[in-house]
């Protein structure tokens, strides 16, 4: 059987390539044959996967990396039903297998991958921005954010200090800072929301949020009941809170018991359509995609093939 690992070398400052260089004896003892591939700055981890799966045959593929790797990853699949992936974390967040009860300890993860049999499979999330001249689309694995979650990433990502805190192991501090600044900054916008079931608006609200996993921003339960592989949403808008009230509910959030408070509305679906009359921030598995007005998200009949 053929692996084929995917990395970015500098990835999550360079613990990417320690990590490989920390499993690569497994794939040795078992005698594994395995390709490495890297991106760089004119081959990203979705190219890499592109030219991985379109050969029309079954592939396994090992990405390492931190959630928006993976993002990049399944932003980049051309045959789902050929492709078994396992993702090995090492990012500041590591959401995506947070709540998916994989080993913690990388050798361990990787010790399940390697018969190349899917243990099970997983939902994958589709962002569709409407409003410019060609629709624009980006998958996710873990959650798309309208709002709040957006915006805090939008300036964590740009923070001066993140590449410090990154190095010094305490990345996802970046995201809690934000997040408070978001919280006394933002100001509540108009939201339409339709899904399949209802329509709603929502005349002072401050955040959106899709998710197929519990967990995102390095471990917040905004959706504490999502299910991965029920194929479905789980939606949470925050409407009506004033800036002290939304930052109450953030340590609540992290606990996953904030869907009882006052301003919080939640359901699921498979498909939704929201519409800002204020342009508003909007993410994908961290990867933000700008200001818009009208999207689309929805849960896309593909499946993820997963070998932990």
């Amino acid at each position: 059987m053929d692996f084929h690992i995917v990395l970015n070398p500098a990835g999550a400052s360079g613990r990417a390539r320690l990590i490989w260089e920390e499993i690569e004896p497994m794939f040795k003892a078992r005698g594994c044959r395995y390709f490495v591939h890297s991106s760089t700055e004119k081959l990203t981890i979705g190219d890499i996967c592109r030219r991985l799966t379109s050969i029309g045959k079954p592939v396994e593929l090992i990405v390492i990396g931190g959630d928006g790797t993976a993002n990049e990853a399944v932003n980049g699949i051309v045959d789902f039903e050929n492709t078994r992936i396992g993702f090995v974390p090492c990012g500041t967040g590591n959401d995506l297998q947070r709540d998916m009860n994989a080993p913690t300890d990388c050798k361990a993860l990787v010790e399940r991958m390697l018969d190349g049999k899917v243990k099970r499979v997983s939902d994958i999330g589709e962002l569709t921005v409407l409003d410019r001249l060609k629709p624009v689309s980006r998958r996710f694995n873990i959650s798309c954010d309208v709002g709040f979650g957006a915006a805090t990433c939008a300036f964590a990502n740009n923070s001066r200090i993140k590449p410090l805190l990154n190095y010094l192991g305490i990345g996802r501090a970046i995201y809690l800072i934000e997040a408070i600044r978001v919280c006394f900054t933002s100001e509540p916008n108009v939201v339409t929301v339709v899904s399949k079931d209802e329509k709603r608006i929502y005349k002072k609200c401050l955040c959106a949020i899709a998710m197929n996993h519990q967990h995102e921003g390095g471990g917040f339960r905004f959706c504490p009941n999502a299910d991965f592989t029920d194929g479905k949403l789980d939606l949470v808008i925050g409407n009506g809170l004033s800036h002290l009230e939304f930052l109450k509910l953030l340590p609540l959030a992290y606990l996953g018991k904030h869907l009882k408070l006052r301003g919080i509305h939640s359901s699921r679906t498979t498909d939704v359509f929201i519409k800002s009359r204020r342009p508003i921030w909007v993410h994908t598995d961290g990867e933000v995609m700008g200001m818009v007005r009208k999207v689309r998200i929805r849960i896309l009949p593909e499946k993820l093939n997963l070998l932990f």
